[in-house]
């Protein structure tokens, strides 16, 4: 938390620095040119915004490759970092643009205005995913490298942006997710607070079954896999005895959800194996 709060405010001295100090030396400039023609202007504050951006971009690579990967902060905590510091960057440059090319305040609210009438006409979805993707980088209830289930689709969380979220799913295809489905809807979240994750192998058997030995060759075959882990134990139990059949539920835990489906597939083999040699 201590780097974190470090790392924010190292941003925003930064950035504060370009907000309020470069643009001095552009007044004075721009206080010389005030004479020349609007297109001069114009121009003068296309290289500004260049100039800015090119700050921008310089920070942020300084933030992402130096600075922050000596911090203790995850890398979801140094994406949200460097994702803020960009946009940041990204505002100012305009303003600072703006305000070389001597626009007056008066003009500005009228270009915000105008801005909010479209943007509450035509960019409304635009406008909730961006607002989400500041939601997903404040609270991170999601963050990179966690594993995410969203409907019927799983996968890795590769990249936050403002806009959309990045998901890797189990064939190496990327899924690329609004970021208000992240935050509108149900969104399970397979590693927060607990990495480990639960297999489980559930089937039915007739009466007449040993079930003593079909529980002794559960556990044989999860204390057999490496994977398998000692703490929490497996554990089988009967669940139910209805229309003829007895269901058997079992359960163990691995050391991560990504290993649950190989796993659970190495089970399968091994306890058909040992049902067969013991004849049950």
């Amino acid at each position: 938390m201590k780097d974190l709060f470090a790392a924010v405010c190292l941003v925003a001295v930064l950035e504060g620095l370009f907000l309020f100090v470069a643009p001095i030396a552009w007044k004075r400039m721009a206080e010389r040119l005030l004479d020349l023609p609007s297109p001069a202007l114009r121009s003068f504050g296309g290289l500004v915004l260049l100039a800015g951006l090119a700050v921008t971009q310089l920070v942020q690579r300084w933030l992402t490759d130096t600075y922050l990967p000596k911090t203790e902060l995850d890398l979801g905590a140094r994406n949200s970092v460097s994702t803020v510091a960009r946009y940041l960057g990204i505002i100012i440059a305009v303003f600072w643009a703006l305000s070389a090319m001597g626009l007056p305040l008066s003009k500005l609210a009228l270009l915000v205005s105008a801005l909010s009438v479209g943007i509450g006409f035509g960019l409304q979805v635009i406008t909730q995913n961006f607002v989400s993707g500041l939601i997903l980088l404040a609270e991170r209830p999601v963050k990179i490298g966690d594993w995410v289930k969203l409907g019927d689709q799983e996968g890795d969380i590769r990249r936050i942006s403002l806009r959309s979220t990045e998901i890797q799913v189990s064939d190496r295809s990327t899924l690329i997710v609004p970021n208000s489905e992240l935050v509108t809807k149900t969104v399970r979240n397979m590693t927060m607070g607990n990495n480990q994750g639960r297999i489980q192998i559930q089937f039915a058997v007739p009466p007449s079954t040993d079930v003593g030995s079909l529980r002794d060759a559960l556990l044989q075959a999860y204390a057999a896999h490496t994977n398998v882990l000692k703490q929490p134990e497996p554990s089988v139990y009967i669940d139910s005895i209805a229309g003829g059949q007895i269901t058997i539920n079992s359960f163990a835990y691995v050391a991560s959800p990504r290993q649950v489906y190989a796993t659970r597939s190495d089970l399968y083999f091994s306890l058909l194996q040992i049902l067969a040699e013991r004849n049950i």
